[in-house]
């Protein structure tokens, strides 16, 4: 939930604290003053949500909320003046002034707390995702900012739909829209009351816990999501584990169905939130699993220099004048490049070289060893393109292929594959 954070601006005590409780029974942060100066003093440093003003304080009430709505135009607090004033002159000056309600001293506190939640509602309604109802950017990057403000050791989670982008343009803007809501359930029934949960953006979410809930929570929702991702596509799409987006005629990369992937730093007093949020996100891309959700954890760093990697390509090409080119054009590029034409090569090349992308070609129906060449690379986690002049796109996807190239191609564009694999 996420902790708004209240401001008490009253020269008598007993009234300060009497509301300062009724707040907190809420779970809402709450900041006492009693002299104008300290006030401002808050406003400046902090970003309050609510403010409480009494009339109490020596300045006129209605010429300080004034001055409070200029000083807080970008954050616009919830602004409530207390008065023991029932003058309705008095009320309406108040009110056009600024302030949001306008309460007597003699209220009672079941009243005092009803008003309140209903603001504090209507505050939080007014930044909820309309398709999850979990709280937009806009709080949860308060919510962040605010972690940081207090000694308490937390845990932050980035939470992301891989794939689910292109299952939006495959299944249309209703599926894509239950898949959301599906997994704002899934969070909302992990979470404690102390806990946050937001997006950082459309279909990323950003939840903050507490250190030791922080992996069981990311396991419960990698093996919860993928238990019912079979609810989201055909029985045909579930059982190949991918889902083809065009015909035959044109490439097409091997995106796989949705995974949910999780990364999760431990809160760092030397951090802010904006470096983690930076790292969230390069912890994130190491979740590579295609066939499970899956969530990552750093706890800790090593240091040292990591040498630059070798980069590798085979290609397993009959058309020699292609398989020539193919090879000259990556080591041109500063690519070790290996051309093989059987199947026996290939194996034998494959070990010696471990190579970071394959290059496959499929040429001839009756050649079903290529698939299972294509099953092997998959296997051992190797990029593969998976090129063809036999249009079969489902059974070549169906190997596990990073892409499903149709011939014949552009050797530019097959390079900007290759590129893009090996980095």
């Amino acid at each position: 939930m996420y902790k708004t954070r209240v401001l008490i601006i009253s020269e008598r005590k007993e009234q300060s604290i009497k509301y300062k409780k009724l707040i907190e029974v809420e779970n809402q942060d709450v900041i006492i003053t009693n002299n104008l100066s300290d006030a401002l003093f808050v406003l400046q440093k902090q970003e309050i949500e609510f403010i409480i003003i009494s009339d109490t304080i020596k300045e006129k009430l209605s010429d300080f909320i004034k001055k409070i709505r200029v000083l807080t135009f970008n954050s616009r607090p919830i602004i409530i003046a207390v008065s023991k004033s029932n003058d309705l002159e008095d009320k309406l000056e108040i009110l056009d002034s600024g302030a949001d309600d306008f309460i007597g001293e003699e209220i009672t506190k079941q009243e005092f707390q009803m008003r309140f939640r209903a603001h504090l509602r209507r505050y939080i309604e007014s930044f909820l995702n309309p398709v999850t109802h979990l709280s937009d950017k806009n709080i949860t990057i308060k919510a962040l900012k605010k972690s940081f403000e207090t000694e308490e050791t937390s845990a932050y989670l980035l939470i992301k739909i891989k794939n689910i982008e292109s299952y939006r343009k495959t299944h249309g803007e209703i599926a894509y829209e239950k898949v959301l809501q599906t997994l704002g359930a899934m969070i909302n029934s992990t979470t404690a009351q102390n806990d946050y949960s937001g997006h950082i953006n459309d279909n990323e979410l950003i939840l903050i816990t507490g250190i030791l809930q922080a992996e069981k929570i990311a396991s419960f929702l990698s093996f919860a999501f993928d238990n019912i991702l079979n609810k989201f596509y055909s029985t045909d799409e579930f059982e190949n584990n991918f889902t083809i987006q065009s015909d035959d005629n044109i490439k097409e990369t091997n995106t796989g169905l949705m995974r949910l992937n999780i990364s999760i730093i431990e809160k760092n007093k030397s951090s802010d939130y904006k470096t983690i949020l930076n790292k969230l996100y390069e912890l994130i891309e190491l979740c590579v699993d295609k066939n499970s959700s899956s969530y990552i954890i750093d706890r800790f760093k090593l240091k040292g220099e990591i040498s630059q990697k070798e980069q590798k390509v085979l290609i397993f090409e009959p058309d020699s004048a292609l398989s020539y080119l193919l090879k000259n054009v990556c080591e041109i590029n500063n690519i070790i490049a290996k051309t093989v034409s059987s199947k026996e090569d290939f194996l034998k090349t494959y070990k010696e070289l471990k190579p970071n992308v394959v290059i496959l070609d499929w040429g001839n129906k009756k050649e079903t060893n290529i698939l299972e060449i294509a099953k092997f690379v998959c296997k051992e986690n190797t990029k593969l393109i998976f090129s063809s002049s036999y249009l079969n796109k489902k059974e070549i996807l169906k190997t596990g292929a990073d892409l499903y190239i149709p011939k014949p191609y552009e050797i530019e564009d097959i390079f900007h594959w290759i590129k893009k694999f090996l980095n």
